[in-house]
């Protein structure tokens, strides 16, 4: 829980006076420098969603910061909250977890830095949403300890989307909510209504629907349902069976959260990638 108290005595900066200071866990999600000494950090809290903090004099040689955050760190982190402004103010930062594999495994790296920006595109400043932050802690642990694959990406999809209440229907049609039993009925997917219809359903909708392959719907259903990566490492996929989940999720996501980033196409090019 995020721990706030008053700053005892006099601050140094006048800004900083009569502030709160909050202690909370956070992953870096990206950072640049600002002037010539510090950087802005942009965080993923436990307790305060997505926050930015100006780190003082950071790039210094003598730093009290230097080694304590970098990009995928969980961290302790102290800051001066700043209610009228969204820049807040870091204090104290200390690594819990470095994560290192995913600085020296490039695919991972690939992976990770993706749903970091998925993250950063997607939480707005401020908004508490403890389960977005497991994910990620949960995930980034995951990828540092067994690399990712392409169906990886899929599954974290999958379950950011169930966790901002977007996840699609899967399970029964949209329209008539018959079960779908897969393999023995006609399923498509329509991006507008957000999940699957039966055959006669689409016959009569205006939406645009296309045909799920039942395999590609079944691995769908599993994933969604699993809250660990375990399921979809398991799963063997043919190329035409990633091209086809690549697709419905690239256009679900592009629909119902209006973003297309470069840094998912990146990530998967990169899986790709023959050695």
């Amino acid at each position: 829980m995020i721990k706030t108290s008053r700053i005892p005595g006099p601050a140094n900066d006048c800004q900083l006076q009569n502030q709160m200071i909050s202690r909370t866990q956070a992953i870096v999600l990206r950072y640049y420098p600002i002037a010539n000494t510090s950087r802005v950090v942009i965080w993923l809290t436990m307790d305060a969603g997505r926050i930015s903090t100006m780190i003082k004099g950071s790039l210094r040689p003598k730093s009290m910061f230097l080694g304590q955050y970098d990009q995928f760190y969980t961290c302790e982190l102290l800051y001066y909250t700043r209610s009228t402004r969204q820049l807040h103010i870091a204090r104290e930062c200390s690594p819990i977890k470095w994560r290192p594999e995913l600085r020296r495994n490039w695919k991972a790296s690939a992976g990770a830095s993706y749903f970091a920006d998925l993250y950063f595109r997607l939480s707005p400043p401020g908004a508490h949403h403890a389960g977005l932050f497991i994910l990620l802690e949960k995930t980034l642990d995951d990828l540092n300890v067994h690399g990712v694959l392409e169906p990886v990406i899929f599954w974290f999809e999958l379950q950011l989307l169930s966790r901002l209440g977007l996840a699609p229907q899967l399970k029964q049609c949209l329209r008539c909510n018959r079960e779908i039993i897969s393999g023995l009925m006609t399923a498509l997917f329509s991006n507008e209504l957000g999940g699957i219809l039966c055959a006669s359903c689409a016959n009569i909708s205006a939406e645009q629907s296309a045909v799920i392959p039942p395999d590609v719907l079944n691995m769908l259903l599993s994933w969604q349902s699993s809250d660990s990566a375990r399921i979809c490492r398991s799963t063997r996929c043919t190329a035409p069976q990633l091209a086809s989940l690549d697709m419905i999720l690239r256009k679900f996501i592009e629909f119902h959260l209006g973003i297309s980033p470069a840094s998912r196409q990146l990530a998967l090019n990169v899986l790709r990638r023959n050695p």
